[in-house]
């Protein structure tokens, strides 16, 4: 089977497609990105469209435990960063550069602001989404089997959901790249390596 990945923003949206973001699409739309580059302007503004045209978007409780993980710990960089910042001299600095995120986060006020503004964040996309993990009947032991050393497990899980329920997938990622589906990227990699 031949590599099916397109770029993004040349895709017409089409209603009867299931589509599918993956993490990083979400880290991009949840993530209040100040000043997007023209990638990223291509995932949220496709991903708005989605919202406009009341399309529901495929997913799985797997995407955004990635997304509440990652965006977690970008608040603990920009918490640490402030404290770098206010700190006395260059020891403190160093000190703060060892700080762990459960042990010296996840107790402050800024973690539980942090969580706060994500949980709203995807609450408010709820309505537009469809949880897979009840219909999709994964096989955990074919899975693990067919692991291949060049994927981790949550891209492989989505590939065999989109191989099985139809799924387009929408993703950054520059090694998403298995045959038989749909991809949609801006992920320059992706699409050079498409064309090889």
């Amino acid at each position: 089977m031949s590599l099916r990945i397109s770029r993004l923003s040349n895709h017409k949206l089409d209603g009867s497609r299931k589509y599918f973001l993956d993490s990083n699409v979400w880290i991009f739309t949840l993530g209040a990105i100040v000043n997007p580059n023209p990638r990223e302007t291509a995932y949220l503004s496709f991903a708005e469209n989605l919202l406009q045209h009341e399309i529901k978007i495929q997913t799985h409780t797997l995407v955004f435990s990635e997304v509440f993980n990652a965006l977690l710990r970008n608040a603990f960089d920009d918490f640490k960063s402030q404290l770098k910042a206010n700190a006395l001299d260059e020891a403190a600095r160093k000190k703060i550069e060892g700080y762990s995120l459960k042990k010296h986060f996840r107790g402050t006020t800024e973690y539980q602001t942090a969580l706060e503004r994500i949980k709203s964040d995807v609450q408010a996309y709820i309505p537009s989404l469809e949880f897979l993990d009840k219909s999709y009947d994964l096989d955990f032991e074919y899975i693990s089997k067919s692991l291949t050393a060049s994927s981790d497990f949550n891209d492989y899980l989505y590939y065999e959901m989109a191989l099985d329920l139809g799924l387009t997938i929408v993703t950054d990622d520059g090694d998403f790249n298995f045959s038989g589906i749909e991809i949609l990227t801006e992920n320059h990699w992706s699409l050079k390596n498409s064309q090889s």
